[in-house]
Order: C-alpha cells, then structure tokens, then sequence
C-alpha cells in the first residue's frame, strides 16, 4: 500500500499499556502506541500473543493495570464501554456470531442496537420501528448486505454477512477509532475484498484504524504502519514500504526495530 499524508495529530495513545493475562492468556505488558488521525496502524503477530486482551483494554471490556489510554488527547482509561462509544470509540470483535451480533434478533435490530433509547429509534417509551427498519434498510444496501430482508433473523445469515451487519452497526454512527479484531477471518475472497475496502474508505473520511491481524499480507494491503506483538510486547513498528513485509517477519522472530 503506498504511504499517505497523515495529519499530525494523534487519535489514539497508548502509553506503557500493561494488562493482566487471564487463565492461558499472555496479556499485555508496557505497550505504547500513538496512532493518528485517519491512519490505519496494523498489529501483526501470531495468534495468542496477547492481540485479544490489548484490543479489549482498549474497547474497555478489561481494565488496564497500568498505564494510560487516552482518545483525542483525553485520558479514557477508567471509562466504561458505553462512555468510550458515545466518544467515537468502536470494537469490531473476532467473534462475530457469538459476541458481535445476536442471532435470535432481526438484522435491523442487530444494526441500531446500540441506539435503542436515543432518537430517532426510541420516542415516549417506545421503540420506533419504521426509522429502525428505514435506518436498517438503506445501510443494508450500502453494506452490501446479503439478506432476505431487515426482518430476518442474524442467524439466518452467512458468517461474511452476519460480518457486514457488525460492520455496519459500528462504522455507521459517527465512529472517530475503530478496533479491529480480525476483520477478514473466515470470510470469503469477495467479502474480504469488500471489508478492507471499508477500512479503506472510513479512512478516507477521516476514521483512524486499529487493525489486529494474524494475516500479514492483509496488513501490508491495509496499513499505514505495523505494529508487531509478541508475547504480550510491542517489538517494533515499521512503517509501510517495500522492505516492510522482511521487517516484519524479523520483529515476530525477535528481532528489534532499526
């Protein structure tokens, strides 16, 4: 991917990020990172080195043992989850079908369940369901959606649509950082095309990108720089470039960043 102008900005700050490992788990030790604005910052390395438990400390779905986490400046590190969103925060998890979606509820409720008691989709009490199926109808279309209908059941879906509904719901109201966790995994050559194209255009817009990858050559397609973990420890960062992919595989052996 060629390199992009990036503005000067930092969106996300990592600062000496350590988080306990849980049963069978490296965790996170001493992680810093500064990532900017719009720019899709890759985190390569093998499975289970700790990419679950930094990508959830930063989502709030774990806490932090030490360090700091901070959002456009402003320390996020003892927020909750909802407080995080409602900032421009998002998680894309790895796990679409158990913890992304819910399979018993229709896709239009899967796209705005988060927004459910805020308007236009909650007034008087009640549940508005003609916005939650206009809502969930125009970005089925511009997600490219495979369903019978907004009414139908997640579960009903393929693993690449039940995807674009997470993708949908996450990058559709008013996202600043998103986290991804394995966005492509599983999915079909057509659907993983359309996926990173996604990135691709959220950063366009001015999105900033986290993406969490055991796919390098995903990583090199994708990212701006590339952040390797190994054993729960940033390595080094290299940025995009023709030498890119020999550096990245030395740091996941081992080696150090020149």
């Amino acid at each position: 991917m060629p390199r992009r102008t990036l503005a000067a900005e930092p969106a996300l700050e990592l600062d000496n990020v350590t988080v306990e490992p849980g049963p069978g788990e490296i965790g996170a030790h001493d992680v810093s990172l500064h990532v900017l604005k719009s720019e899709i910052m890759g985190i390569a390395g093998v499975d289970g080195n700790g990419q679950r438990e930094l990508a959830e400390a930063i989502a709030g779905q774990r806490s932090i043992a030490d360090g700091d986490v901070r959002l456009f400046g402003h320390s996020i590190a003892r927020l909750k989850v909802a407080q995080r969103e409602k900032l421009g925060l998002r998680y894309v998890t790895d796990d679409r079908i158990h913890e992304g979606t819910i399979g018993s509820l229709s896709v239009a409720m899967n796209i705005v369940l988060k927004q459910i008691g805020r308007s236009p989709y909650w007034g008087r009490g009640r549940i508005r369901y003609e916005a939650i199926l206009s809502k969930a109808r125009d970005l089925i279309g511009r997600f490219d959606i495979r369903t019978p209908g907004p009414e139908t059941r997640v579960a009903a879906l393929s693993g690449g649509n039940i995807q674009k509904v997470v993708l949908a719901r996450e990058l559709s109201f008013d996202p600043k950082v998103v986290v991804y966790s394995k966005p492509t995994y599983g999915l079909d050559v057509r659907t993983t095309k359309s996926v990173r194209q996604t990135i691709r255009e959220q950063a366009r817009e001015g999105v900033t990108s986290i993406v969490i990858s055991t796919d390098l050559e995903e990583l090199l397609d994708l990212c701006d720089r590339i952040a390797v973990l190994s054993r729960g420890r940033i390595t080094g960062i290299v940025e995009n470039g023709p030498s890119a992919q020999q550096r990245v595989g030395e740091l996941m052996v081992g080696g150090q960043a020149a």
